[in-house]
């Protein structure tokens, strides 16, 4: 499919119609594999789209991080953080190693393997609360959306009485209202989780922002903005794109009747079906954003130092020449080796604990409701107003 003649597009496309968003990316990784685009910030960046130059990029150290946070610099979304925190995706080695080191410990898999009673708790109330006011339900607002948050604020130590505040914000900060509502909701919740911190520096918990507090190791413990800025990054890949991958996965499967019903009578075919779910559908609309501190070839274009590189995670998961016939959703697909979570040192931290919820979510909801369907024939999606997700606004369904 030919991108217009006109020069440079708007990026991310328009993705409300999932197939041509994949066709204008094929056409893009065949004729022209590094090409400019221009960003929600408004600035002119290059946009690579095929597998090994996506995964060249995020590994290769010549392409950095810090300045992406410069206040006038390429972003993604339109309202830079506020100054004074400091996230884990914008920080470079010696201080992303040092930061991944004391933090890492709570997210291997052998430390989410412990959580999994957690995670089907949460999961079991919110199917009984379905059952038990009936059909119909929305899985959005009764299932996909509260069961992350649940969780991700149980890791945290967050009260649950706090998550209804917690959402609302993070509906704030992640869409597309005015600026003042952003930055307001942005000071909210960065104010909501250092008073969290000065609590849990006063009466640590069994929980994991305690453990962050305790955090320390022989260059010292982490610094106010580094632990706020893992608690906002936490409850954005923690809550938010879960939820936007769960429901998506949800949508695509009620759709599809003949493996709805071979998944929830083969459960453990549900592991390989989730890397599937992730590798084929949109859920971060654009990418991951570099800037190339030195001059950098890519497919044949060289990139100055000091320009900023976008890469596209769809596109990169839908190349034929990874993956066979990747248009075709393979819940059996196997190898899979997609980087819907990234690649290089800041993959994301928190993949085992995604894929966890991911997996107990869908097996429970299948075993629980055998005659789950679409509450009604679907004319459109209706989609949230998301700055960088592809997120159902609902999800109607019936049992």
């Amino acid at each position: 499919m030919p991108v217009p003649d006109c020069r440079p597009v708007a990026f991310p496309f328009d993705t409300r119609v999932h197939s041509e968003v994949f066709e204008r990316l094929a056409w893009l990784r065949e004729n022209e594999p590094v090409t400019r685009v221009v960003i929600a910030s408004g600035h002119e960046v290059w946009l690579v789209t095929r597998y090994e130059d996506v995964r060249q990029v995020l590994r290769d150290r010549r392409f950095g991080v810090t300045a992406n946070t410069a206040s006038d610099a390429p972003r993604l979304f339109t309202t830079p953080f506020p100054p004074g925190v400091s996230l884990l995706r914008d920080t470079e080695p010696p201080d992303h190693a040092r930061l991944r080191r004391l933090v890492m410990p709570e997210f291997r898999a052998r430390q989410v393997e412990r959580s999994l009673s957690l995670i089907q708790k949460i999961t079991d109330g919110l199917l009984d609360a379905m059952a038990g006011t009936g059909p119909p339900a929305d899985l959005v607002a009764d299932f996909a959306r509260p069961l992350p948050m649940a969780v991700i604020c149980a890791w945290l130590g967050v009260p649950v009485e706090e998550s209804d505040r917690i959402l609302a914000l993070s509906d704030t900060m992640n869409g597309k209202g005015p600026l003042e509502r952003i930055t307001g909701a942005q000071r909210e919740m960065c104010d909501y989780l250092e008073t969290l911190m000065d609590s849990r520096r006063r009466r640590p918990g069994d929980d994991l922002f305690s453990a962050l507090v305790a955090a320390h190791d022989e260059q010292g413990a982490l610094s106010d903005a580094e632990l706020t800025g893992m608690g906002v990054s936490l409850l954005f890949a923690g809550h938010t794109v879960v939820t936007t991958a769960l429901t998506s996965a949800l949508r695509t499967l009620l759709h599809r009747p003949a493996d709805l019903a071979r998944l929830r009578h083969d459960p453990a075919s549900v592991e390989r079906a989730v890397e599937e779910l992730l590798r084929y559908h949109l859920v971060l609309r654009d990418g991951q954003i570099r800037v190339a501190t030195e001059d950098v070839d890519i497919a044949g274009v060289t990139v100055r130092a000091g320009e900023s590189v976008v890469v596209s995670l769809n596109s990169a998961n839908h190349d034929t020449d990874v993956f066979s016939d990747p248009e075709v959703l393979d819940l059996g697909r196997d190898p899979n080796p997609h980087v819907a979570f990234g690649h290089g040192i800041h993959r994301c931290l928190a993949s085992h604990l995604a894929r966890a919820e991911l997996r107990i979510g869908l097996t429970s909801l299948l075993a629980r409701f055998p005659g789950l369907r679409p509450a009604a024939a679907e004319v459109s999606a209706d989609w949230k107003d998301h700055q960088r997700l592809q997120a159902l606004a609902a999800l109607p369904v019936s049992w």
